[in-house]
């Protein structure tokens, strides 16, 4: 049996592995967001290297499952979408497509490995996004994931 925080902490890395791009070799396909260069995870943000996707914790709300002696944590973050320096000329094509390939990985398997009972993405902001007094152009995709736990 694991500890709360393995079984938290494996959430944030499934969605991680989710998103970072792996080249199709030999008979393994492609996987994770082509179109995103760094995906970070508890680092502290810098510069460069765009489009660039930042996940982050959100409040996890633990209460009895519905089913035995189980807690079930709800699981929450957000993924902000960190895509270009300027102003899109299109929106839909320059930072919605990218925001909707990040939503497609997140549903590709809803289990996370088998690290959750489900996710789900559960919101979607494109706009502007502000680091280090900077603006940037991306947005948000907000999702939850479903842990049952045994303490």
């Amino acid at each position: 049996m694991t500890g709360f925080y393995d079984s938290y902490k494996a959430v944030f890395d499934a969605i991680k592995t989710a998103l970072v791009y792996v080249v199709a070799h030999d008979e393994v396909p492609a996987q994770g967001v082509e179109s995103i260069r760094t995906v970070v995870l508890g680092e502290q943000f810098t510069h460069g290297n765009l489009p660039k996707a930042i996940i982050n914790a959100e409040a996890a709300p633990v209460g009895q499952a519905s089913m035995g002696d189980f807690l079930e944590a709800r699981v929450r973050g957000s993924i902000i979408l960190v895509i270009q320096e300027y102003e899109p000329k299109d929106w839909f094509t320059d930072i919605i497509s990218i925001m909707g390939d990040v939503v497609d990985a997140l549903l590709a398997d809803r289990s996370l490995g088998g690290v959750c009972f489900d996710s789900t993405p559960t919101g979607f902001s494109p706009g502007e996004v502000k680091f280090k007094e900077k603006v940037y152009f991306g947005g948000v995709v907000r999702w939850e994931a479903i842990l049952h736990y045994a303490p």
